[in-house]
């Protein structure tokens, strides 16, 4: 039974992180080239300075995402994921206790 709590919680997580790149995906287009540049290089051999500048254009594109796609349900489905796998790892631990 762990093991389907454990991959419970990863296929939520798993989600959410998908969720997370699409939004960065649909905003992209839209934004300025010096957001756009970071984001694109996220996981080369970055030092400081170059993950300082990624951070600062997702938390851009997360605010470009609500101004370009008011209309969208991505963030809330998001949350929801982030949420949900949280509480399914809590879950085992009181299901166990339950049983």
């Amino acid at each position: 039974m762990e093991n389907l709590f454990n991959g419970l919680s990863l296929a939520l997580v798993v989600g959410a992180i998908a969720t997370y790149i699409s939004i960065v995906r649909d905003v992209l287009p839209h934004l300025a080239p010096e957001h756009r540049e970071p984001l694109k290089h996220y996981f080369d051999n970055s030092g400081y300075w170059q993950l300082r500048a990624a951070d600062k254009a997702i938390r851009k594109a997360w605010q470009a995402h609500g101004e370009r796609f008011p209309n969208s349900h991505k963030k809330q489905l998001f949350a929801a994921l982030l949420i949900v796998a949280a509480l399914s790892v809590m879950a085992y631990p009181l299901w166990l206790m339950v049983r």
